[in-house]
């Protein structure tokens, strides 16, 4: 009689290994293949794997190539982006000190003015000290409104746009002053830039201009007027109840304060095109 031990396979023991190579795809597999089969679609190939491997490797070659550049050219768009900030920065500076030397002269000019006016007469003096507040040439002082504006804190929705991002614009701050001017006020300025008949206040990119000059948040409108009505009539005005609806429904922070001294400065640039000295025929 045979002994068990000589009738036994040498790879008896690797029951697990001889299951994958003999039967190396899982029975709920081949089910289900075998009814792909019955049901009258086409089996999978060899050919589909290896086309689906094939384009699974090209596009993460793409993938990787695409970050390559990506990661080369972030360097030189940093060092681009620096280097504009810095020249912003620096003609920005530019600006700045121009604009100083030029109130400077102003005052120089100012100074002049009153002395070669000294003995023309009291009236004269009066009227020219008028004009200069009426052009806002001249720097001012006296009671009035500060309404301030700033753009709602936390950060902004990126879906929304405009107001909706609870930012101030442009426009806002335009409705504001005409508001002001319609309520009585004599003088403004925006963060210190005096206003004039030919003040533009635009919106470029992030920013707003006064006089061509960008300012930043919290905007405050300064305005000089008789403090027994401008608060009242500003409140009472369009602009008054724009800066609540800012408030109210564009998280927008807004302010209106009385202030019985407010000072001015004088507008760097007051120049005419067209107009000349009534009578003058040139």
């Amino acid at each position: 009689m045979t002994s068990p031990s000589s009738t036994r396979r040498p790879d008896a023991s690797m029951t697990l290994i001889n299951e994958m190579l003999t039967r190396p795809l899982d029975p709920s597999y081949a089910a289900s293949a075998a009814r792909r089969v019955a049901a009258g679609e086409p089996p999978h190939t060899s050919v589909g794997t290896v086309l689906v491997t094939l384009t699974a490797i090209l596009i993460g070659f793409l993938l990787a190539v695409a970050a390559g550049s990506v990661r080369r050219d972030a360097p030189t768009a940093q060092g681009v982006r620096a280097e504009l900030i810095d020249q912003i920065t620096e003609r920005r500076d530019v600006v700045e000190e121009r604009s100083r030397a030029i109130a400077a002269r102003q005052q120089e000019i100012a100074g002049l003015e009153a002395a070669s006016l000294a003995g023309a007469g009291a009236s004269l003096t009066a009227r020219l000290q008028r004009l200069g507040i009426d052009t806002g040439s001249s720097a001012v002082e006296g009671p009035g409104l500060i309404v301030s504006l700033a753009d709602r804190p936390g950060p902004a929705d990126p879906e929304a746009t405009g107001v909706d991002q609870g930012k101030v614009l442009s426009r806002d701050v335009f409705i504001v002053v005409n508001g002001l001017w319609q309520s009585g006020a004599e003088a403004i300025s925006i963060n210190g830039q005096r206003l004039t008949v030919r003040s533009p206040i635009r919106f470029a990119g992030a920013a707003i201009l006064v006089n061509f000059r960008p300012i930043s948040p919290p905007y405050e409108i300064s305005a000089i007027g008789d403090p027994d009505q401008l608060p009242e009539l500003f409140a009472q005005s369009v602009g008054g109840a724009y800066v609540k609806s800012l408030s109210d429904n564009f998280g927008i922070v807004t302010s209106v304060t009385a202030k019985d001294d407010i000072s001015l400065p004088g507008a760097t640039r007051v120049s005419i095109d067209r107009a000349r000295p009534l009578g003058d025929g040139s």
